[in-house]
């Protein structure tokens, strides 16, 4: 097996120079770096990723804790904060926590075991106190944690006045909102107050539904979508997420009716499914690529110490026009 001191004969330059080279320290020219890589290449040599992260006091590491990766959303979320991370020179360690205060707790425990270099948190089942005990750098991703704890988030307030316009312009008469759990404190809850004023304000009626801790599942979005619409006859619209609009689409379809005819449907977030339904659906889409690498951006500013406690709201929030909405 080679080692480092058979990468510098090969090469032609010191062991010292080398090891800068692996570390990125110091002035080296491309001349250098070329030397060193086509003589590792030559070898097969691998670094000692484990030495040269104990030596630096970093693993490289960083944990993503989500309350379930299945989720449309948070699957695009971690597909896209591994790929911005991996190209800053960071693996990603992945905690599904379904939805589960005791297997989040058990993750915290294992970052904190592993010394990770910091953490984005997306779940909200444990005490605040519980993560600002964690002498860690995070960011929390969509949820509010703690002041001291910056939120990245999407500008929900304008995602909320987007999704409400198609209902006012197409003369809705009454709209379901499905919506998530109020004991979860995020921003999204921002958009759903900022939907219901603005059909209000056009005299519109709005029926919120609240989920509730068991309810964020495909057979309960079926049958409270069911249940709403058989129970008020009155609506005449529904906008919630790409996932459960989906299901509300083919309900009504089903039942005989006309999409937008007779319902106008509206979704959020703008994942996969958003692009496969029929009718072809109207949806306000989040910016995933920004949100991924604004999030990155401010988890390694903190792990480099800089002190930042403040939110951070990315505007790039857009209505993209289906066949669902007049």
């Amino acid at each position: 097996m080679a080692t480092i001191k058979d990468v510098a004969a090969l090469s032609g330059v010191s062991v010292t120079t080398v090891s800068r080279v692996l570390n990125k320290r110091g002035y080296i020219s491309k001349d250098t770096y070329k030397k060193v890589y086509d003589a590792m290449a030559e070898l097969n040599y691998q670094p000692n990723q484990l030495a040269r992260s104990l030596s630096k006091q970093k693993t490289n590491f960083i944990g993503l804790l989500v309350p379930d990766v299945s989720h449309p959303f948070f699957a695009e979320m971690t597909h896209l904060l591994e790929i911005s991370l991996f190209n800053h020179g960071y693996k990603l360690i992945l905690c599904n926590t379904q939805r589960n205060d005791m297997r989040e707790q058990s993750y915290l425990d294992m970052l904190r075991q592993n010394k990770v270099d910091g953490a984005i948190v997306a779940t909200h089942y444990l005490q605040t106190s519980d993560y600002k005990d964690l002498s860690l750098p995070l960011v929390a991703m969509d949820v509010f944690l703690d002041e001291s704890i910056p939120s990245v988030h999407s500008n929900h307030i304008r995602g909320g006045k987007l999704a409400a316009r198609p209902f006012i312009d197409g003369n809705a008469h009454c709209v379901l909102q499905i919506r998530g759990d109020s004991d979860i404190k995020s921003p999204a809850w921002m958009r759903h107050s900022v939907f219901a004023d603005e059909l209000l304000e056009h005299n519109i009626k709005c029926i919120d539904y609240e989920l509730k801790a068991d309810e964020f599942d495909i057979s309960s979005y079926c049958k409270i979508i069911q249940k709403q619409l058989d129970s008020h006859p009155e609506i005449d619209g529904v906008f919630s997420t790409d996932t459960i609009v989906s299901y509300a689409i083919k309900y009504i379809l089903e039942k005989g009716k006309k999409i937008p005819d007779d319902y106008i449907i509206v979704g959020y977030d703008g994942v996969d499914i958003s692009n496969y339904v029929y009718p072809s659906l109207s949806y306000v889409r989040q910016p995933f690529e920004k949100l991924a690498d604004t999030i990155v951006d401010v988890l390694l500013r903190k792990i480099n110490g800089e002190n930042l406690t403040d939110d951070v709201v990315v505007n790039d929030v857009r209505f993209i026009k289906g066949n669902t909405t007049r």
